[in-house]
């Protein structure tokens, strides 16, 4: 297949660009960000060659077999006026027809986007000979200049963060006012965060708090196209759609809430690269890319497989500078991409064993997480007896103390009282009797949560690394 129109000049401005400003209401508790994409009018201001458009809309027929054209450009998220086109390339090429009108044609559509199509015997094989290079049959990528763009203005539009606004974002945790003061002055500078203390006080929940004052939802490609590469950046798992009435876009891009990336120890050395799938023939952007306007949380930091130089080495550069570079390896470059993220690294090791001074400045917040006080942990308790429906009751909760955590001197942690209250439900509920907090039931569940074990005062993690008890 030839090529229509060449690739997108670099530094020539996008017809059409980009617009500014409400528009359109999506769900209530959304707003509507700042930067949406237009829907492109021609191939021009879809910057991206005629030849790989063609060729998606192939590969998008072959996975689906007879198909009519408005569900083929739904899937390409591509206006019909540009999937008529490569349809009608393919057509004169032989690799595909119609089967005549399938569907009813709304008001002021075109008639062809009821027609069903499907890929003739010489598209089978045309498609056979580009899967084995590129199986990527999703929605059409959108050029890295474009994605550029959107990804300056995140860094452009950084609001300040108010002290009742995170308060009211941390109000379902119990969050010393200390810790509330650091965590708001980080987010306002979008600066790097080290929350650093004992296990199960909630430095995960923080860092998923956070996010909702970050701003408003932002739009990001289903995938980028990069030299003639393609890079799939919309992770379900990772980035949640708004919902509600759609919003007039470039349907290539979606409307997500600000993303929190959470990685923990699983976390990889090469989930921080592209990585390259040999099977599909596309890319997977690294995770601090799909965190782009929102946090990259690495949690339980010093306890991955990599050791924590490695991960900090990796992200020392973008966290300078705020430029990260992305190896594009079979187009033989490497491409500049702004970081627009903010980095949470959480832990419950010692930070002086895991970070150097060096890194240490660049991470400008650190904040401690501490243990709940005896009234903080009352407080946790009645808040989570109240969520699961249970009865409270303040001489249940002094009788826990005084029998399972003074004569022992266990340390309170913030977990304790969810673990401890859902341990108790499911307890009751194997015996047949009522959940209540009563001294059997708490002595029952206390038992079996806490044992007899005690955790180890030290962890090998890339060397010897003291945990913080």
């Amino acid at each position: 297949m030839e090529p229509r129109s060449s690739e997108r000049q670099r530094g020539v401005p996008r017809p059409g660009g980009y617009r500014t400003g409400n528009a359109l209401a999506v769900d209530a508790s959304a707003r509507i960000p700042g930067f949406r994409p237009e829907p492109p009018r021609s191939l021009e201001e879809l910057a991206l060659p005629f030849s790989f458009v063609a060729e998606l809309v192939l590969k998008i027929m072959y996975f689906n077999g007879n198909i009519l054209g408005r569900d083929i450009a739904a899937r390409a998220c591509l206006p019909w006026s540009i999937t008529s086109d490569a349809l009608n390339f393919l057509a004169s090429e032989g690799y595909c027809g119609t089967t005549g009108i399938r569907g009813t044609a709304g008001p002021g559509a075109d008639f062809a986007e009821s027609l069903q199509y499907l890929v003739t015997s010489l598209g089978r094989e045309r498609a056979r000979e580009l899967l084995e290079l590129n199986q990527y049959a999703g929605p059409a990528p959108v050029h890295l200049d474009d994605y550029l763009e959107s990804a300056r203005s995140l860094v452009d539009e950084a609001p300040t963060v108010g002290r009742d606004q995170l308060r009211e974002a941390l109000s379902h945790l119990v969050v010393p006012d200390e810790l509330v003061d650091i965590l708001g002055t980080a987010l306002t500078s979008r600066q790097a965060l080290f929350l650093y203390g004992p296990p199960g006080n909630g430095k995960s929940s923080i860092a998923e708090a956070c996010a909702g004052v970050l701003g408003d939802p932002i739009f990001i490609p289903h995938a980028l196209y990069v030299h003639g590469e393609v890079i799939r950046l919309f992770d379900p798992v990772h980035h949640r759609p708004v919902s509600g009435p759609p919003l007039t876009h470039d349907q290539r891009w979606v409307l997500v809430y600000r993303p929190v990336i959470h990685a923990g120890g699983e976390l990889r050395g090469n989930e921080l690269e592209l990585a390259f799938d040999r099977t599909l023939g596309f890319y997977e952007a690294p995770l601090q890319l799909k965190a782009n306007g929102g946090i990259f949380h690495v949690d339980d930091f010093g306890r991955q497989m990599i050791p924590p130089r490695q991960i900090l080495n990796r992200l020392i550069v973008p966290l300078e500078s705020g430029i990260d570079y992305l190896n594009v390896a079979r187009a033989g470059t490497t491409v500049s991409v702004p970081y627009a993220t903010m980095l949470v690294l959480s832990t419950n090791l010692d930070p002086g064993e895991l970070i150097d001074e060096a890194f240490l400045r660049r991470v400008r917040y650190k904040a401690h997480v501490p243990d709940p006080s005896a009234d903080q942990f009352r407080l946790i308790f009645e808040r989570v007896c109240r969520s699961q429906g249970l009865a409270h009751s303040s001489r249940a909760v002094e009788y826990l103390l005084e029998r399972h955590y003074h004569p022992t001197g266990r340390p309170l942690r913030g977990c304790h009282p969810r673990d401890l209250v859902s341990q108790l439900v499911a307890t009751a509920r194997y015996l047949g009797v009522p959940p209540e907090l009563s001294p059997d039931l708490i002595d029952r569940v206390c038992r079996a949560y806490f044992s007899d074990i005690r955790p180890s005062s030290t962890a090998h993690v890339g060397g010897n690394a003291r945990t913080l008890n």
